[in-house]
C-alpha cells in the first residue's frame, strides 16, 4: 500500500526527486502533487521502540501521548481525533500493511504489532481520510519493511528497568520474527511481559502475480495497571501508584493472532485481500462492581474478526479511476464479574455484541494539460450493531437491541504545480465516526442499546502548500472542521458508564513541517501544530476539547560524521501544550518541554553487521504528565510520564547466502 521509493517527476516539466505516496487515493504518485495533507517517515534508521507513540513523535497533526502504561495502550489522536479514547486508539484508521488494523466501530490495539518490523508511516489528515469509511478522522498506515535478503539477527535491548530480545530469520521470500519483552516500569504495579511473533511470506505467480501473507501473533500474559493519579497525587509523587491499583490488582492480560493475505498482479491494477483473526481480554479494573447494576470488575473479551475487501483500477487518457468494495464484521462474547480483592467473583454481565459494515467506494482523478489535478471519492457505508444480553436479574434490565445505519463520506481536492518544485492544493469533505460497542451498551435511563446515541458528523476543509527540492521537504496546511453530536460522557454510575451526543464542535488550525538536508554530515526536521478545538455547552458557551494540545512543536537534529552511515548522533526537542482534563475545563496538566538524546554505530565485518544504540530519554529527567484522562470521574486523570531513563541496545545480523 505504501511506496517508499522515489521517482522523477514529469509532470512539473523538470527532474526531481519525489516521494511516492498511495494512501490518499490508492494510486501511486507523487508527494509534491498529491492535493491530500500527508507526511511520511522512514523508520528503517529507528532504533528499537517500546510503543508507537516514540515513532509518531514529530509528525504534524498528530498527538502521540506516551501513556507509560501497556494495560491501556498509547493514546494518538489527529486533528483532536481520538483525544477521548480511555483505552487503546479509536477514530483513526489504523493500516499494516494496507491491511485494516482497526475493527468496524472503529477500535484498534497497535500494542500488538512488531514495531521492529516496521519501515515507514504514513499518516493522513483532513477530508481525504474520510474515504476510509467509519471513524477515519485520520489515516495510520504503516508498513513493514521488505522481507531481508538471506540472514539471520539477534537482537538485544537493555534499560534501567527493561530487558528485550528479539530473533529473526529470513529466506528472502519468508521471514520469521520472534520477540519478548519485560519491563519493571518505574511506578509500583507496573511490570510487564509480552511475547510476540510474525511470520510472512511472498509468492510470485506465472511472473505477473503476487500474493503475500502474514501471521501475526501476540500474547501478553502480565500488563500491571499502576492506573492514573489524582493531581494532588500527581504533584506529591509522580512515581507513586494508586492504593486501589494493588488493592484490586488492576490488570490484564490478553492474546491476538491475525491471518492478512493479498492477492495483486505487479501491474497494480486490482487487489483482493482478507483478513480474520482472534482477540482474547482478560482485565482486573480496579473496583468490585459488585452492584446488580454494574458491568463487573473483571472483563472477559473474547473477539472473532474477519474482513474481505476488493478494489480495481484503470485509467482513461487524462483519468484514472477506482471502484472498491469491502466487508467487515467482528463479534464479541463478553462477560463481567465482581472483582473480589482481586479473584473472580460472581457473575455481572454475559451479552454477546455484533458489528457488520458493508462498504462501497469510488475515487477519480483527472490531470488537465495545463496540470491542474482534480481529485474526488465517495463512499457510502452501512453498519449494523446488534447486542443480546444474557444477564437479565431485577435491578438488571435486559440491554439487548440492534441498530442499522447509513453513512455517506465524500471528498474533493485540486492542486496545481506554482512552480516546478512548489504547489498548492485545497480540499472540502464530509466523514462520520459512529458510536463503538462499548460506548451504546448502556442508557442513563433504563435498559437496553442506547439506539438514541447517533453518529458524530464532520465536514472539512483545508488548504496547503508543498515544496520539494533533492534537500528539502516543507509543507504547510490550514484547514477547518465542524462537526455536529460528538460523543461524549453522560454520566458514571455504579459501573456503567453512558454517553451522549454533544452540541457542534469545532477545530481549526495550522500544521507546518520542514526538513532540510543541511549539509552533507547535517540534518534538521521541524514541525509545529497549531490547533483550537471546542465544542459548545449551554448558554451558548464554549470549551477546549479536553485531552487535545493547543500547540505542539518538535525539533531534531542529526549529525553524521562519516558518509556511510557509521555513526549517528540525534537530538530532539519536543514541546506539548497543556491538557484539559474534563469537559468543564476545570483542570489542565501544565505544558512541557522533553529534550531526547542517542546515538547509533554500524559496523560491518565479512558477512555479519554489527548495531549498537545508546539513547537519554527525558534527559532533563522533568516531570510531567504523559497523558490524561478524560472526564475521570473518580478524579485520577493524570498519568505520568517517563522519568529520565537510558536504553542500550546491540544487533547481529549474519549473512546466510
Amino acid at each position: 500500500m505504501l511506496i517508499a521509493s522515489k521517482t522523477a517527476d514529469g509532470d512539473a516539466g523538470e527532474t526531481s526527486i519525489e516521494r511516492l505516496v498511495v494512501t490518499a487515493t490508492q494510486q501511486p504518485k507523487p508527494w509534491l502533487s498529491s492535493s491530500a495533507a500527508i507526511n511520511s517517515r522512514d523508520l528503517t534508521d529507528e532504533a528499537p521502540a517500546l510503543d508507537i507513540a516514540s515513532l509518531l513523535q514529530g509528525l504534524p497533526g498528530v498527538q502521540a501521548d506516551q501513556r507509560a502504561n501497556f494495560a491501556q495502550d498509547s493514546r494518538i489522536s489527529l486533528r483532536g481525533f481520538g483525544s477521548r479514547s480511555s483505552f487503546g486508539v479509536r477514530g483513526i484508521e489504523v493500516l499494516l500493511d494496507g491491511m485494516p488494523w482497526s475493527t468496524a466501530d472503529g477500535q484498534s490495539q497497535p500494542g500488538s504489532m512488531l514495531l521492529e518490523q516496521l519501515g515507514s508511516v504514513e499518516v493522513l489528515r483532513g477530508p481525504f481520510a474520510a474515504l476510509y469509511g467509519n471513524s477515519a478522522g485520520g489515516v495510520l498506515a504503516l508498513q513493514s519493511k521488505p522481507i531481508a535478503p538471506p540472514s539471520a539477527s539477534l537482537t538485544q535491548v537493555s534499560g534501567d528497568l527493561l530487558q528485550q530480545q528479539q530473533l529473526q530469520v529470513s529466506s528472502g521470500h519468508t521471514e520469521l520474527s520472534l520477540k519478548q519483552l519485560k519491563h519493571d516500569g518505574f511506578r509500583p504495579h507496573n511490570s510487564v511481559e509480552k511475547r510476540q511473533a510474525s511470520l510472512r511470506q511472498t509468492h510470485l505467480f506465472a511472473d505477473h502475480l503476487q500474493l503475500n501473507w502474514r501471521y501475526d501473533w501476540s500474547d501478553d500474559p502480565l500488563l500491571q495497571d499502576p492506573l492514573g493519579l489524582t493531581f494532588a497525587e500527581w504533584q506529591q509523587n509522580p512515581r507513586q501508584t494508586a492504593t486501589v491499583a494493588t488493592l484490586f490488582n488492576s490488570q490484564k492480560n490478553s492474546a491476538q493472532r491475525q491471518l492478512s493475505m493479498q492477492l495483486e498482479p505487479l501491474s497494480g491494477d486490482w487487489q483482493l485481500a482478507g483478513w480474520h483473526g482472534q482477540r482474547d481480554i482478560q482485565q482486573l479494573l480496579a473496583f468490585s462492581g459488585d452492584a446488580i447494576s454494574s458491568a463487573g470488575g473483571v472483563v472477559n473479551l473474547n473477539r472473532h474478526f474477519f474482513g474481505l475487501k476488493g478494489q480495481r483500477q484503470f485509467e482513461l487518457g487524462r483519468w484514472w479511476l477506482q471502484y472498491s468494495a469491502q466487508f467487515e464484521q467482528h463479534t464479541d462474547q463478553r462477560q463481567g464479574y465482581v472483582n473480589q480483592r482481586g479473584n473472580i467473583g460472581d457473575l455481572r454481565r454475559d451479552e454477546s455484541g455484533q458489528v457488520q459494515s458493508s462498504e462501497i467506494g469510488f475515487r477519480s482523478e483527472y490531470v488537465s494539460a495545463e496540470l491542474w489535478r482534480f481529485s474526488a471519492g465517495v463512499r457510502l457505508s452501512q453498519l449494523k450493531f446488534a447486542v443480546s444480553d444474557y444477564f437479565i436479574r431485577p435491578g438488571n434490565p435486559d440491554d439487548s437491541g440492534r441498530k442499522s445505519d447509513q453513512h455517506p463520506a465524500f471528498a474533493l481536492g485540486v492542486s496545481y504545480p506554482l512552480l516546478p518544485d512548489f504547489s498548492w492544493s485545497l480540499n472540502i469533505g464530509q466523514g462520520f465516526e459512529t458510536p463503538t460497542l462499548t460506548e451504546m451498551a448502556y442508557q442513563s435511563n433504563g435498559g437496553g442499546l442506547n439506539l438514541a446515541l447517533k453518529a458524530a458528523r464532520n465536514q472539512q476543509i483545508e488548504t496547503g502548500f508543498k515544496y520539494q527540492t533533492e534537500a528539502t521537504e516543507a509543507s504547510l496546511d490550514l484547514f477547518y472542521i465542524k462537526s455536529r453530536d460528538e460523543l461524549v460522557v453522560d454520566q458514571s454510575v455504579g459501573g456503567r458508564t453512558s454517553y451522549r451526543n454533544a452540541a457542534s464542535s469545532s477545530r481549526r488550525g495550522m500544521e507546518l513541517f520542514w526538513q532540510q538536508q543541511l549539509s552533507a554530515h547535517w540534518q534538521q526536521r521541524f514541525s509545529s501544530t497549531l490547533l483550537d478545538s471546542s465544542f459548545a455547552v449551554q448558554n451558548n458557551n464554549n470549551r477546549a476539547l479536553p485531552g487535545v494540545a493547543r500547540v505542539q512543536h518538535d525539533w531534531l537534529l542529526e549529525y553524521r560524521p562519516w558518509q556511510d552511515d557509521r555513526w549517528l548522533l540525534r537530538t530532539q526537542l519536543n514541546y506539548r501544550g497543556k491538557l484539559w482534563v474534563d469537559d468543564a475545563n476545570s483542570l489542565s496538566a501544565p505544558a512541557v518541554t522533553l529534550l531526547h538524546l542517542d546515538s547509533r554505530w554500524q559496523l560491518d565485518l565479512q558477512h555479519s553487521q554489527w548495531q549498537l544504540w545508546l539513547g537519554l530519554e527525558n534527559a532533563l529527567d522533568k516531570t510531567y504528565a504523559g497523558a490524561v484522562v478524560v472526564n475521570q470521574a473518580n478524579g485520577r486523570s493524570f498519568e505520568p510520564g517517563v522519568p529520565r531513563q537510558w536504553v542500550a541496545g546491540v544487533r547481529l545480523s549474519i549473512a546466510l547466502n
